[in-house]
């Protein structure tokens, strides 16, 4: 017998017999690379840049956003203060800055003058069996508070606080209550300023002027 050789076709050729070991590694490595792509694409979108449009419609790239605001500068030096002058106006925050950064050069501004203070009200005190009252003013550090121990007028039959001692109000003579000042309320007082005791610059003989 004559044996004649078929030729095998070309798909035959190309087909190679992998073992199943072998086969099951080569997926895990493919399904391991792409986890790898995933991962690295949601790394970029991450820290990409951030697209804000301009004016005109186009997109504008930004780097990251600021940190937050930048730390509010120091006031001028007490002491390169130029004089107060009789009747000028000083904010209750400033007064307690001055004390809080120097205290000695602001006993030498301040201390033993007529102030006229004005600045938000924080809070009020009402001693007991006392006609006077005590109105602290608001200031950017709770360190130093600046107090003002107020007469009121004689036209009053007592002074109380109300609502939680949100208000202030007057008894005039036949219970009428008039409001006075409010926590939040910016007022103006005149009073002698006797300096820093205890974190506290306190004024006495104090008068609440009225709103303009």
């Amino acid at each position: 017998m004559v044996l004649i050789a078929w030729p095998l076709p070309p798909q035959a050729e190309e087909l190679v017999t992998i073992p199943k070991a072998r086969l099951e590694e080569l997926e895990r490595k493919e399904a391991e690379l792409k986890r790898l792509k995933g991962d690295l694409s949601k790394a970029r979108t991450q820290t990409a840049p951030i697209e804000k449009p301009r004016e005109d419609g186009t997109a504008k790239i930004t780097g990251a956003p600021p940190a937050g605001p930048a730390a509010k500068p120091a006031g001028q030096p007490v002491a390169s203060l130029p004089p107060l002058n009789a009747g000028e106006t000083v904010e209750a925050m400033d007064l307690a800055d001055h004390y809080r950064a120097d205290a000695a050069a602001a006993d030498q501004r301040y201390r033993k003058r007529k102030l006229t203070l004005r600045g938000e009200v924080a809070r009020f005190e009402k001693p007991m069996f006392r006609r006077d009252y005590k109105l602290i003013f608001k200031t950017a550090d709770r360190e130093v508070s600046v107090v003002c121990d107020i007469i009121p007028p004689e036209a009053f039959r007592a002074v109380f606080t109300i609502k939680n001692g949100s208000e202030l109000v007057g008894l005039m003579p036949g219970d009428a209550r008039v409001p006075i000042a409010r926590i939040g309320d910016t007022v103006t007082v005149e009073g002698n300023c006797k300096g820093l005791r205890d974190s506290v610059v306190l004024l006495s003989g104090c008068e609440l002027k009225p709103a303009r």
